[in-house]
């Protein structure tokens, strides 16, 4: 055998291993995942919030006042609807738990997470009463969803989250924790972000006056010295902005978001206290996200701190939150 021969051969050779192995490297790069486009047609509200010394823009969804029902067709045998409180949710199912076009919030779900899936979102927010009762059914049926998304997730817990209105669960808020706890943990560690560059911080069950051990964790963040968004599910007083008390008095007919002239939510003191580290003038809080009011409104609730109150899910609302670098 000829040299030129051999030279060839090797060639050869070296050229089917290399090809070999980019056909080996091919096939090991894991398969990118197409998710499915949503067919609902969702309304979407735009926030943008600036920060200076961000290196990146990131972009947030958020998602709250679903308040699914899916036990409207239950009968007693299930345990945690009874027969006789039915009507009650049926009520709620036919008036409150629909789009304007007739979806209803167990068939929107599943379209708000193709559509949170389909999306390009850096995390996503629940903001409170996603399900309108607590009841076996509903928790399953939310974390059957939550467990299909491929995006990290706060789920902000609200009343109705925990609650056992309406013939639902007859739970008390303990137990229901628990069967939130099937869920994600429900803990408060499961409700914060620390983005490096900024934190989110979620205020769980706002509906209710601020435990103390809540507030030691908010006055742990503040010292970190990076700017804060705070996602809630229950507004805050505007000290600035009058109208924000207009449009609760037009949709809910009283003021209701944290107030001390609330008859709803009047701070004590503890809760006093935490609002007085948001309405302060060097607070570290930049943006607060809230939902409950089941009517959009932005604005400022002081010279230094907006906010954004969303509309609701089971109306087809989805919030997107842009966070942007301040231009220099």
């Amino acid at each position: 055998m000829s040299s030129e021969e051999t030279d060839d051969e090797m060639s050869e050779t070296a050229e089917e291993a290399e090809t070999l192995q980019e056909d080996e490297e091919v096939s090991t790069q894991p398969e990118e995942i197409i998710y499915p486009e949503p067919e609902y047609e969702f309304a979407t509200e735009e926030v943008t919030l600036a920060i200076e010394g961000l290196g990146r823009e990131y972009t947030i969804a958020w998602v709250s006042d679903l308040h699914l029902v899916s036990d409207h067709e239950a009968g007693e045998e299930l345990g945690d609807v009874h027969g006789e409180y039915l009507d009650a949710i049926n009520k709620r199912y036919e008036e409150m738990a629909v789009t304007s076009d007739g979806v209803h919030a167990e068939e929107l779900w599943p379209e708000i997470v193709k559509y949170l899936n389909y999306n390009d979102f850096d995390g996503i927010i629940f903001g409170g009463d996603m399900m309108d009762y607590c009841s076996n059914s509903n928790i399953e049926i939310i974390k059957e969803g939550l467990d299909s998304l491929h995006v990290p997730y706060i789920y902000v817990r609200a009343d109705h989250d925990y609650g056992a209105y309406y013939g639902g669960v007859f739970f008390t808020e303990t137990e229901a924790r628990e069967l939130h706890k099937t869920i994600d943990g429900d803990e408060i560690s499961y409700k914060f972000w620390d983005m490096g560059e900024f934190i989110v911080l979620g205020i769980d069950n706002s509906t209710k006056d601020m435990p103390e051990y809540y507030l030691n964790m908010v006055a742990d963040v503040y010292t970190r010295g990076k700017p804060v968004i705070m996602a809630t599910h229950v507004p805050y007083e505007s000290k600035v902005d009058n109208s924000l008390a207009e449009l609760s008095m037009q949709v809910r007919n009283t003021i209701y978001y944290w107030s001390d002239v609330s008859n709803h939510y009047k701070p004590n003191v503890i809760t006093r206290q935490y609002l007085d580290l948001i309405y302060s003038e060097d607070t570290v809080v930049k943006q607060v996200l809230s939902g409950h009011m089941h009517a959009g409104w932005d604005g400022m609730i002081t010279q230094q701190v907006s906010q954004h109150v969303f509309n609701p899910a089971y109306l087809g609302y989805i919030g997107i939150i842009h966070v942007v670098p301040a231009s220099e």
